[in-house]
Parts: C-alpha cells; structure tokens; sequence
C-alpha cells in the first residue's frame, strides 16, 4: 500500500493527517482527530451501513473501531486499483492475555454485552444478510476430511507426518461424521427463524486479541474491535471460538471453562436453541480439520515441524478435551 495510493484514499476524509505508521496489516493515522485505522475490506459494502448502525449500539457500553464516513458520506473509499478501504477509529489499549484468567473473564462478559447490544429488530434492518448455518459448515469439513483421507491411502511413499495423520484419522473422523449427522438433525429453518425473529448479530471472529483493554477519562474500559467479520448468528458462535482457543491453550482446564461459562452467562444465559448448536461446535473435532486442510493445501515434499506439533498436542489433549466436555456440555 504504497505513499501515492494512502494520500489518494486518506485525502477523501475530512481530517488533517499529521503522520502514518504501519500496523498489523493496516495503516494507523495520527491525525487532527484522534487515531485513525485504515484498512482494506473485502466483505461485501452493503453490510456496511449495519455494521455503523451495530457499532452505534455499542456507545455507551463497550468501546469499538466504528467506522468513518467520508467528506461525501461514504463508508467505504476506492483506491486507484478499486480495492477497497475503510477507515476506523483506533481504540488504544492492551490486548486480552489468553495467559490472564482475569483477561479472559472480562472478555467473556464484554462478549455477552455485545450479544444483548447486537439484537437489531425486523423494522431496523437495513441489509439482507443470510443466516450462518453451523452444519452446513461442519458438513462441508467433514467432506473435506474423507476426502484427504482417500488422498493418503492411496499415496506409496508416506512422510512420518502422514503416517501419523493417517493413524489418528479414523477416530476423529467418525467423531466428524456423528456430531455433522447429529447437527443435520437440528432444524435449519427453526435456527433461521430464531436468528432473524430476534435480530441476532455476532462478531463473528471473537478472538483475545479483537479485546482490548484501556484506560481514559473516564476510568477502565473494554474495547471489542474488528467488528467487520460480523455475521448473522447467534452468540453461541463467538463464545464458541474464544471457549475453544482458551481452552486448547490452557489444556481444557476445568476451572478456566467454569470462569468462562460464569463470566458469560451472568450477563446473557444461552438459550436451549444454541446451548445445542454449543455442545455440537465444541464436540466437532475443528482441530483436526484444520491441521488437515493445511496439510492438503500446503507444499507435501515439507511440513512444518509446527504442523507435527500440532498434531500431537491435538492427540494429547484428547482426553481433558473429553472430559471436559463430559462434564458441561454432554
């Protein structure tokens, strides 16, 4: 993102950049009013509008990055090759430690103030967004994996790394397999119908570093940022991907699922309709998949030492990973 292209996009807002810096795959601007992020957006630009209007509904609870219109209004600006860009406030602070249990708890209960922020009704919604479907996700995972599964069986010299991968490959298949089956049970159009009878919106990529932690004029706050990956779901999706990532990282400890779940629910209890879709991301073997789907899309003639390790941490942690489950989510 060269000089001439940053000055042609920041020039179309009403501020007078003082300087700019680069940030992780952004560029941050001080400027007349503050610091400002730029960033490129690939989603599609008519969620824009709702996205202002959710980051709207955080103001008095939760800071955010809401998004800056131009000199003409505009969310969104063009570059001289047509990507395009969005410009945020920066919210300052340090980011959540998934090392720091009380980190961890706060980012569980600014998760469910956003949840209950986020409700928009029917009469506000400004853009037709579709539904996430969590088994047509897991279903297209699990087809994935027998596919890659058939790769290997008929490979002639295997790697120690596929060799490994191909003596776990059973068991977590046909855990893939019975908890897709299970979701598909569920009903499609009733999830549907929940999501957009109450106007249910979640981040949609709540991971520790999208939580920061800042002190202003008015005493501590919690930052929740790159809301942008928004998607029309319920909670349960994001307290999904924060409770999985801590939780392989803290090797499925007991008490760090309890502080989390109490964290969260003190504020928004789930609801049986995605207390359901909870137990069944959780029980879907997301690991496995992942360390697969990059091996399958990687180089093969070298893998990273780090995928190995992966894979063994994965069979490792299979047992607290069980018991944990066992214990609240069964």
């Amino acid at each position: 993102f060269v000089n001439d292209k940053a000055v042609n996009v920041l020039e179309q807002y009403d501020m007078t950049v003082n300087r700019t810096f680069k940030g992780r795959g952004t560029i941050i601007c001080d400027t007349d009013q503050g610091m400002r992020v730029l960033k490129e957006y690939r989603g599609r630009t008519e969620k824009l509008e709702l996205l202002f209007q959710l980051q709207g509904k955080l103001k008095d609870s939760l800071r955010t990055d809401t998004l800056i219109r131009t000199k003409e209004g505009a969310l969104f600006v063009k570059d001289l090759d047509n990507s395009v860009y969005i410009l945020e406030e920066q919210v300052e602070g340090k980011e959540c430690s998934y090392k720091n249990e009380e980190d961890i708890v706060k980012a569980c209960g600014a998760m469910a103030k956003l949840h209950l922020k986020f409700m928009t009704p029917q009469s506000e919604k400004i853009c037709v967004m579709p539904v996430f479907f969590y088994a047509d996700e897991m279903e297209r995972h699990t087809i994935e994996c027998k596919r890659v599964r058939n790769y290997l069986r008929k490979l002639h010299n295997k790697t120690e790394f596929e060799r490994a991968l191909l003596k776990e490959y059973d068991y977590f298949l046909e855990k893939a397999v019975a908890v897709t089956r299970r979701a598909r049970e569920e009903s499609q159009a009733e999830y549907e119908a929940y999501v957009n009878s109450n106007g249910l919106y979640c981040h949609g990529d709540y991971q520790y570093h999208n939580v920061i932690f800042g002190k202003g004029s008015g005493g501590a706050y919690t930052g929740i940022v790159n809301l942008e990956h928004f998607a029309h779901d319920a909670g349960a999706r994001d307290f999904y991907l924060l409770f999985r990532k801590i939780s392989e990282k803290c090797d499925w400890s007991l008490d760090m699922a309890q502080s989390m779940l109490d964290a969260y629910q003190n504020r928004r209890v789930f609801p049986p309709i995605e207390w359901r879709s909870l137990c069944l991301r959780l029980e879907y073997p997301e690991k496995f998949w992942k360390i697969i789907n990059f091996y399958y899309n990687s180089r093969k003639s070298w893998m990273p030492n780090r995928n190995y390790d992966k894979l063994e941490s994965l069979i490792r942690q299979e047992k607290n990973r069980e018991k944990l489950l066992n214990k609240f989510f069964s």
